[in-house]
């Protein structure tokens, strides 16, 4: 009996600790291995940059504001090329919000933002080119991605605003690196749906773009006196 007893108590050890492993093995399983905690506010990370930049706006409206935390957010989604975000942290850079005042890190942002189809992005890095704000001033960049401003579908009064500026850089161009931005525009993929508008606001020739190769959008040295 004694011996029974003893392999029926051994027995039910085992089947407990095979239990105990399965539900621990679920529990772990159940996690991603990705999971981890968002340091900026110890709070489970979903890994989206959406859910960054959200956060990061909260921070910057809410009831208690913090403008260094709402940065972190702006970051962890900008590494994740999220346009919105990096425009928001360039925004940040620009006027010092929670970071230190760095107008070219500024400028660097509003470029790569506005390379990702951000609107606003592409109308601040125009108007930071053409007056000179963050470095010298290149009329041809700004006269390029003021151009993409005002053809960008997301701007309302600020694609008018746009048009102002570039027609302003466009005065300080010639004919050839008007010609050579208009050429750039339209082999853009994001402006090749909006040729005729590009056409409109350029206010060029019919010329066609793939009759010439892409040229740098470096002002040219007469230019550069002019400014």
């Amino acid at each position: 009996m004694r011996s029974k007893g003893y392999k029926m108590l051994k027995n039910f050890i085992l089947f407990a600790a095979v239990c105990f492993l399965s539900i621990l093995s679920a529990e772990t399983t159940q996690k991603p291995e990705n999971a981890h905690v968002c340091a900026p506010c110890d709070e489970p990370l979903p890994g989206t940059a959406l859910w960054h930049y959200m956060k990061g706006i909260e921070e910057l409206i809410g009831v208690r504001t913090n403008a260094y935390l709402a940065n972190e957010h702006f970051k962890r989604a900008a590494d994740m090329d999220y346009a919105p975000a990096i425009k928001a942290l360039a925004d940040s850079c620009y006027s010092g919000d929670g970071v230190d005042e760095d107008k070219n890190q500024a400028l660097l942002l509003y470029l790569r933002a506005a390379d990702l189809g951000d609107g606003a992005a592409q109308f601040n890095a125009g108007v930071i080119l053409l007056r000179g704000y963050a470095e010298n001033k290149n009329a041809a960049l700004a006269y390029y991605y003021l151009c993409l401003a005002t053809m960008n579908e997301g701007l309302d009064e600020m694609a008018q605003d746009a048009a102002i500026y570039r027609d302003e850089a466009g005065k300080l161009l010639t004919s050839e690196q008007l010609q050579d931005i208009y050429r750039r525009l339209i082999n853009n993929p994001a402006t090749r749906p909006n040729k005729s508008s590009a056409k409109r606001g350029l206010n060029l020739g019919s010329e066609s773009a793939d009759q010439h190769p892409e040229k740098p959008l470096m002002p040219s040295s007469e230019n550069q006196e002019q400014s």
